[in-house]
């Protein structure tokens, strides 16, 4: 389960990572930025630990964990899978230099 988590993580900080300047989908990021109120900024593009639960979930339930050799796709371990995966995006940015 903690690939699970991991991916999880590691996934949505890549999607939160790929909106900021300079990156593929910056453009995506400023329209977001422009169009949707400033309150939801955080969990669509602005804060990769708010966008853990959005992103999180429906890659968790997207991802194929049995192809891929991850089993345990239960109700119970999605909730606990997202705030695992929150608090992996916690700890990256607690290493990272601002």
């Amino acid at each position: 389960m903690i690939e699970k988590l991991i991916i999880i993580a590691l996934l949505v900080l890549s999607i939160h990572y790929t909106m900021q300047d300079g990156e593929i989908f910056e453009g995506l990021g400023k329209w977001f930025e422009r169009n949707l109120p400033e309150r939801i900024h955080p969990p669509v593009f602005a804060c990769n630990v708010c966008m853990s639960p959005w992103y999180g979930s429906l890659l968790y339930w997207i991802i194929p964990w049995q192809k891929i050799g991850l089993q345990e796709s239960t109700l119970i371990g999605w909730p606990v899978a997202i705030i695992v995966a929150m608090g992996f995006n916690i700890v990256i940015n607690k290493w990272s230099p601002e």
